[in-house]
């Protein structure tokens, strides 16, 4: 039968309990180091038998290995998991982590990628790219030490000052909050797995609980466009050589969706033409309907008119790469002087203007923006107290100073751009096709005339149409 033995000035003991030895030290007194392994004996033979090899076999970085292979496999977003979770198996130069989509069900559950772990291939970085990295290593460096040795404790080991030293590092190194909090997410969600699905318990509860010592969270975005910076960007942003980008953002303008929404999950055969909604199969809180106003399904009818050969259902409607707008859409940003604008503040910018049409209608709002909660949505409605106090004495709001397609239209600059992108094809020689990429169309070459005739025009009807209907390669992509 075991019992506690003296090591160096303190107490310890060593315990097997159902196949699994058990070792602990430290302990002031032989009283106390039997109580406590009595107290251990107990807990673990009441009860159930846990997984894999257990708590105090199993460091962090195999645990979440584990973890991932049975739970990333459910996670719509694991995408940003497993760029998390590999620092971890890096630090222990294990096997990395790779994704591929699916689409099943499994058990009931749906299945969205098939997870596999590879051998992380040596990095050969470019003699341009070599200070470049060298000054990211040393930035993190203090965070990987912590991680690192993170990464190697054993689960039943870990503390929370062992998270916090993580914690701290970031910190240290000028992380932003968000994350932060991220990383903490992540392992507290290890540890809850493997005390609710692997059953391996521990005495001091979850170490990346809620006695971390944590940034505050910073504030949401709350970055709007307005009609005056939307028409000096809109015109860049249609020049531009990918025809997608401007279409695009006037889509999301007119809808409110995010970027991935209509770039990944929409299809010609979602847009209901007759009700005037488009369905959405799959999005980031599951299939929704998006209701059209006149704007929307003037930039889908113009996506429409403008296609070479009628779309199929099955087509995309916007067959091009979020890489490839977001680039588009920071080049004309920075043509346009607009600073500190992302894609996704569009969202944001729609979801302000939607606010003020609709008078604060926050069950209106909630269809056009699909989020599930009333504090998700109003995170998005990011009206000024100038604007309030406007409104307080009965004035008008500045048109050009609220958010972009408020009481204006907002496809002007894509309309134009599409008309000449047209004629531009009906003028050129038959004759082999050039593989140079289509000259873009930019303000200086439609004329100032036009320029002030684009920024100031009104909201186009529903559907409406304009010029004669001229088939051209719309859909040859460019960066």
């Amino acid at each position: 039968m075991a019992k506690p033995f003296q090591e160096g000035v303190g107490w310890a003991f060593r315990i097997r309990i159902r196949g699994e030895a058990l070792y602990r030290s430290g302990f002031k007194s032989k009283t106390e180091a039997a109580r406590a392994m009595d107290a251990l004996k107990a807990e673990r033979c009441a009860a159930p038998a846990q997984s894999g090899r257990g708590a105090h076999r199993t460091s962090v970085g195999v645990a979440f290995s584990d973890y991932a292979r049975e739970r990333l496999p459910y996670l719509k977003g694991a995408s940003q998991d497993v760029r998390r979770i590999n620092r971890y198996l890096r630090a222990l130069r294990l096997p990395v982590i790779e994704l591929a989509p699916v689409t099943l069900v499994k058990e009931g559950k749906r299945v969205y990628w098939d997870v596999t772990f590879v051998e992380e291939p040596v990095r050969v970085i470019p003699a341009s790219l070599t200070a470049h990295r060298h000054r990211l290593g040393k930035e993190s460096a203090q965070s990987d030490r912590a991680r690192k040795q993170l990464a190697g404790t054993m689960m039943a080991d870990v503390t929370t000052h062992h998270v916090q030293a993580l914690i701290n590092a970031l910190r240290a190194e000028g992380k932003k909050s968000a994350t932060i909090h991220l990383e903490r997410s992540e392992l507290r969600r290890l540890f809850k797995h493997a005390s609710a699905v692997w059953k391996w318990r521990r005495l001091g509860g979850n170490p990346a609980g809620a006695e971390l010592d944590m940034p505050a969270v910073e504030a949401g975005r709350d970055r709007v466009v307005t009609n005056e910076e939307w028409q000096k960007v809109s015109v860049h942003l249609a020049a531009y050589p990918n025809p997608y980008a401007a279409p695009l953002a006037c889509l999301m303008l007119e809808t409110a969706m995010r970027s991935c929404e209509p770039l990944v999950h929409l299809r010609w055969g979602d847009i209901d033409w007759r009700q005037r909604v488009l369905t959405l199969q799959d999005a980031k809180a599951g299939g929704r309907k998006v209701p059209l106003g006149p704007g929307a399904l003037h930039v889908l009818s113009q996506l429409k008119k403008y296609a070479p050969t009628p779309p199929l259902p099955d087509d995309k409607v916007f067959p091009t790469t979020y890489e490839a707008v977001k680039k588009a859409w920071a080049v004309s940003c920075r043509k346009a002087g607009l600073t500190d604008v992302g894609l996704h503040d569009l969202r944001h910018t729609s979801a302000t203007r939607f606010a003020l049409e609709f008078e604060g209608n926050l069950p209106v709002l909630m269809v056009i923006t699909g989020h599930k909660t009333a504090q998700m949505a109003m995170r998005y409605v990011n009206i000024q107290a100038t604007q309030v106090a406007t409104m307080m004495h009965k004035e008008p709001l500045p048109v050009a100073h609220t958010a972009a397609g408020y009481e204006m239209g907002v496809t002007a600059a894509m309309d134009a751009a599409l008309e000449a992108r047209a004629h531009a094809s009906l003028e050129t020689p038959k004759g082999p096709r050039s593989l140079e990429p289509e000259a873009p169309v930019g303000a200086e070459g439609l004329g100032g005339a036009r320029v002030a005739e684009i920024t100031s025009a009104p909201r186009p009807a529903a559907g409406a149409r304009s010029g004669t209907i001229i088939p051209v390669d719309f859909r040859r992509r460019a960066a």
